[in-house]
Parts: structure tokens; C-alpha cells; sequence
């Protein structure tokens, strides 16, 4: 008893460290942006602001195009992030529970698509957007991104846990598919689309580099290029840059903080057949 004890204090020492690591880089951002410019570079180190400002806000309000960047950021991964499922929700249904030749091998190669580098596509990507005549227009931030494979991934480890009981009793009442995946499918496996949800949003507001190549007007970048830019204007003002950096991260916090239930719950449920 008093073994696993200790072994249980220790685990949430350890635990309690990669916390701490966690969190000391977010609260430097928030300390450095409440900081003078003068206090960020002096020879003295300080990690507490010696007078706590939000000058640093102001000007970013102010001098920039801070909350177009923003506005456009929530609608490029709100689009996303509905098209996502919209996309992967049907594709995860049909792999885990519909049985079809060569399933398996077509699963794994879109697994397979996790490991190829968005870089590679990039060229590609741009030629043909800038052939539809897409560029800079905020449809062109999110269209690449809607085909999530880790969402199949996760969806369809949920969706095998669903008795299959389910859709034979739906069946035998005259259900059709779509039916059955619209009403028993999707109200049960909300967990598992919320964890989805938070993905797909957070993968497209981080997005920087086919923003920046696909937007090239200023007003139409996202939060993350709008950033970039602001250290460009700016210089190495590095208080605003964390400014700048705090108002991007406040978004995905409260996200997280609206959804986080059904995230744990749908980690915790992927996986476990029925």
C-alpha cells in the first residue's frame, strides 16, 4: 500500500513538472507583452513586469489590422472546421461499418496521407488555385485543408464501438442509410466529433505558411501571417509581438474551454469496440 503510494506521488510529481513546462511558455507571453519595450531587452532579467501595461494592446488595436486578421481567422476555420466533418464523418461511417473491396487498403492510404509533408503540395496547390483565380480570397486558406485523416482515423475508431445491434434493429424498421447514420450515428458519436471539431479549428487558425503564399493582400490575412507582418512593421518590438500573440491565443483557449468535456470524453472513447 504504501508502494503505490509513493509510486502514485511521484507520478503526479512528474506530472505536475510537464504541466509547469507546459504552461511557463504561455505565461512568458503573457508577462513579456504586459512589459515596457525597455524592460524586454534590458541587460536585467525580470520575468515579472516591473510595470504592468497594456500599451502594447492598445497599439495593436490600434495600429493594425488586428481584428480583420482575427475575423477572418474565425472564418476561414469555422469553414473549415464544418466542412471537415461534413467531409470526414461520411467517409469514417462508410469504413467502419460498411463493408466494401479493398476497404482496407483505401483506409490505409489515406492514413498514408499523414505522413506526406503539406509542403510537397504547396506548388501544386498554388498553381491551381491561381488557375481558378482563387488567390487571395479566403475560400483558398481552409479548401485544402477539409480532408482531415487524422478525423477518419479517430471517427471511425468510434464508430466500430457502436453495437452494430443498432443499425440491424434500424434496418428491420425501414431505415435507410442515410437515415441511420444522421439519426444513431452522429447523436452518438458527439464526442468523438467535438474532438474532430477542435482539431480541424485549431489546425486551420495555426496555419501560416499557405496563407501567407496564398493571401497577398493585408487586410485579408489571417491572425498568424497578420502577426508575422506585425513583427515586419514593428521591427523586434518584442512586448507588442507578444501582445499580438496573446490576443491570437485567446480564441482557441475559449474553444477548448467550451468543448473540452467532449474532447477527453472522445479520446477516451476511441478505440473501445462495442
Amino acid at each position: 500500500m504504501r508502494k503505490a503510494r509513493n509510486n502514485s506521488l511521484i507520478s503526479e510529481a512528474l506530472l505536475g513538472l510537464l504541466l509547469l513546462a507546459w504552461l511557463f511558455p504561455f505565461v512568458w507571453m503573457v508577462f513579456t507583452s504586459l512589459k515596457l519595450e525597455n524592460d524586454v531587452v534590458s541587460k536585467t532579467f525580470s520575468f515579472f513586469p516591473r510595470n504592468a501595461t497594456l500599451a502594447n494592446y492598445t497599439k495593436a488595436f490600434k495600429s493594425t489590422y488586428i481584428l480583420r486578421w482575427m475575423l477572418n481567422s474565425f472564418i476561414t476555420s469555422a469553414s473549415c472546421m464544418i466542412l471537415t466533418l461534413a467531409v470526414d464523418a461520411p467517409i469514417a461511417y462508410a469504413f467502419a461499418k460498411i463493408k466494401f473491396p479493398g476497404r482496407n487498403m483505401l483506409f490505409w492510404v489515406i492514413m498514408a496521407g499523414m505522413m506526406v509533408p503539406f509542403q510537397v503540395l504547396i506548388i501544386p496547390l498554388y498553381l491551381q488555385f491561381n488557375s481558378y483565380g482563387l488567390i487571395n480570397h479566403l475560400v483558398t486558406v481552409y479548401l485544402p485543408r477539409l480532408a482531415l485523416p487524422i478525423g477518419v482515423f479517430i471517427l471511425k475508431q468510434f464508430f466500430e464501438g457502436i453495437p452494430d445491434a443498432l443499425e440491424e434493429a434500424a434496418f428491420m424498421d425501414g431505415a435507410t442509410r442515410l437515415r441511420i447514420f444522421i439519426g444513431i450515428i452522429i447523436p452518438l458519436g458527439t464526442s468523438a466529433l467535438a474532438t474532430v471539431t477542435i482539431l480541424s479549428f485549431i489546425n486551420c487558425w495555426n496555419d501560416f505558411l499557405w496563407p501567407l503564399i496564398a493571401m497577398n493582400d493585408t487586410e485579408r490575412y489571417t491572425i498568424t501571417v497578420g502577426i508575422a507582418n506585425f513583427q515586419g512593421t514593428h521591427g523586434t518590438q518584442y512586448s507588442l509581438i507578444m501582445a499580438g500573440a496573446v490576443i491570437a491565443s485567446i480564441p482557441q483557449f475559449i474553444f477548448y474551454v467550451i468543448f473540452r468535456k467532449k474532447i477527453i470524453a472522445g479520446i477516451a472513447m476511441t478505440g473501445i469496440k462495442g
